[in-house]
């Protein structure tokens, strides 16, 4: 599994920002079990791969100002799967409605946005660019996660 994680990381990982991902990239996830996750405007979140209600609904707007999606109101099938997975949203490195914050966060590496699962869940990151493969101008840290097998789907 380990190599078609690489495989999408590869394929993703450079892109443009455009809220879409690589068709290869997003089949590999969808045959899978994986879900890969990229950021657009600067409060949505964009879920493709599995077949699981992250992904059926594919646009959620929960990014600005980060946000953990085990704890949202309304949205019960997103919370529902956002808990198996421990899935939270950051912005700039923080989740403002809480203390929590990543450690030594640059926005000039990893962009505005960032996505986090629990340890223990197989993941990868992948840079988005403003500009494909210019790493000057980063727009977000994407994150393709692997379901665990007692995942649940919501749909």
């Amino acid at each position: 599994m380990e190599n078609i994680l690489n495989k999408i990381q590869k394929l993703c990982h450079g892109i443009e920002y455009s809220r879409h991902i690589p068709d290869e990239a997003e089949q590999l996830a969808k045959e899978n079990g994986i879900v890969v996750i990229v950021g657009g405007s600067d409060d949505l979140m964009y879920c493709y791969g599995a077949d699981c209600y992250l992904t059926k609904e594919c646009e959620h707007g929960y990014g600005w100002d980060g946000e953990d999606l085990t704890k949202i109101k309304g949205e019960k099938k997103l919370k529902k799967e956002a808990k198996q997975l421990g899935l939270k949203i950051w912005w700039c490195g923080n989740i403002k409605e809480s203390t929590e914050h990543k450690l030594n966060y640059s926005t000039e590496e990893n962009g505005a946005f960032s996505y986090s699962v629990n340890e223990d869940i197989q993941h990868l990151e992948f840079l988005v660019c403003e500009n494909e493969n210019d790493f000057s101008d980063i727009y977000c840290t994407g994150i393709i996660i692997k379901l665990p097998d007692n995942f649940k789907p919501s749909i």
